[in-house]
């Protein structure tokens, strides 16, 4: 997704995944079960340092990123990779990688109010990237590594009805945790360049959001052949419940299937032609 000076890819296996338009946004289909990474890139012209933070689905992962696109500091580079879930305290990192997983169903059925007939939830299902000026400024003192805290709550349950209609049949859980630490507990030493936050800069906000193909399907953009089954969910799933969610999607398809047959016919039919110069009167 390319947008203003700023460009936001979702990856697999080093390959950003591909992009459609649907109501004026850019999605990706999940790949379930895949890990990926977060690209950012600066693209503009200017020399002003950024400080960008990546949110799912409004939740912080633990990715504030300095980007200096003049290369004068330590933080020389105008892109990055946000790679997972991340925690650091004390110079030592924990890392749990992004990865695509089944979206708990809530059996009880109940939807939230942000979903309704021709709606799609769009607070859901999104890659976020949140971009503040900065400034460069020069450590007056040793500066230590942060300790950085991502949000660990589970994703929520959804109704059947709004994960095959909403297609979020996936969300992003955490793959296993890698550990490591900094050779050094400081981060930038006295003396060094540095970016720094302004204080009272608008932060702008740049959007990517992912669907399962099932409605990147209904959206005419993925063969429903190819689209036509609930690809992973939770192992407490019930089989009922699958079930259920097949034969919905079904409905979905056929409902879809019957609307685009009778656009069709009624664009084969062409224009009724009234014969206004015959005499009806015997």
């Amino acid at each position: 997704m390319r947008q203003d000076d700023w460009e936001l890819q979702i990856t697999v296996d080093g390959q950003p995944l591909e992009e459609y338009n649907v109501d004026g946004r850019s999605v990706v289909a999940a790949q379930p079960g895949k890990k990926f990474e977060v690209k950012v890139a600066y693209c503009g012209y200017g020399n002003d340092p950024f400080v960008v933070e990546i949110l799912i689905d409004g939740k912080k992962t633990g990715n504030c990123i300095a980007l200096d696109p003049t290369g004068t500091t330590v933080n020389n580079s105008a892109r990055s990779t946000a790679k997972g879930w991340t925690k650091s305290e004390g110079g030592h990192n924990a890392c749990s990688p992004f990865t695509f997983v089944g979206t708990p169903v809530n059996e009880e059925g109940e939807e939230s109010c942000t979903f309704g007939v021709g709606q799609t939830n769009w607070l859901r299902g999104v890659v976020e990237l949140q971009v503040q000026k900065a400034a460069i400024e020069v450590a007056r003192y040793n500066v230590p590594w942060p300790s950085v805290r991502c949000d660990t709550t589970a994703a929520s349950g959804l109704s059947e009805r709004e994960l095959v209609k909403g297609g979020l049949s996936s969300s992003v859980g955490r793959g296993e945790t890698a550990f490591d630490r900094h050779s050094s507990k400081i981060m930038i030493r006295a003396g060094q360049a540095m970016v720094v936050a302004l204080q009272g800069e608008a932060v702008h906000s740049y959007r990517l959001y992912y669907r399962d193909d099932f409605f990147l399907a209904l959206s005419g953009h993925v063969d429903f052949d190819d689209a036509d089954e609930v690809k992973i969910l939770p192992k407490s799933t019930g089989k009922a419940t699958a079930r259920r969610l097949k034969d919905l999607r079904a409905n979905v398809r056929r409902i879809q299937q019957t609307k685009a047959n009778l656009k069709k016919r009624h664009k084969s039919s062409g224009p009724v032609t009234i014969d206004l110069t015959s005499n009806d009167v015997d």
